[in-house]
């Protein structure tokens, strides 16, 4: 016959384990990274255009764990016509990834400037877009698509702004947790997860 006590504490410890094992796999999911070569892509996210505007502004943190330099040349997709790299945010230039050493485009720093958007950039979905490495080659990528003023990727505060500016509060497609697993919304209607790829 068991111990109530011992039983008792061999459940805590079991939903304690099971616990911290669902934890790593929620981070591990919210990693949202894609490789290539060496080079790592991690968070990518972008502003969408303003209202009345077709230009928007694409942000990752990129890493290159190689043992040689490499740099960002292009990105595309057929959502929108030509993507300016803007190195240090002023003029446009490649991103030059040294060894061992990693990039973060952020606001206030360098950015991809998307331009001539063809189609609309919903907030709160996906787009799939395809980076261009000088020597890694090619990657693509699924990038969330935050509020036009979002200062960080899944700016929560950027987005009610934005739901309450377009009367969207509470209504419309927007980042959801599906099994513990963030999902982005692609254009074309399917949920895009957010784990590593």
């Amino acid at each position: 016959m068991i111990k109530r006590r011992a039983l008792l504490k061999t459940i805590c410890v079991l939903v304690a384990g099971a616990s911290a094992a669902l934890l790593a796999m929620n981070a591990a999911s919210f990693a949202h990274e894609y490789e290539v070569g060496k080079i790592k892509v991690q968070h990518p996210w972008l502003r969408a255009p303003k209202d009345g505007e077709n230009k928007a502004q694409f942000y990752a943190v990129i890493e290159n764990n190689g043992d040689a330099p490499d740099k960002l040349i292009a990105v595309k997709s057929e959502k929108f016509g030509q993507a300016a790299i803007m190195a240090d945010g002023k003029t446009e230039a490649a991103v030059t990834l040294a060894p061992k050493q990693k990039v973060t485009l952020a606001p206030g720093s360098g950015y991809v400037s998307l331009q001539d958007i063809k189609k609309h950039l919903e907030v709160g979905w996906g787009l799939e877009m395809t980076l261009v490495f000088e020597k890694a080659g090619e990657v693509t990528i699924d990038a969330a698509i935050d509020a036009p003023d979002a200062v960080h990727a899944h700016d929560a505060e950027a987005m009610a702004r934005w739901e309450k500016a377009h009367g969207k509060d509470n209504a419309g497609p927007k980042p959801q947790e599906h099994d513990g697993h963030m999902m982005h919304h692609h254009h074309d209607g399917m949920k895009m997860d957010g784990m590593s790829h």
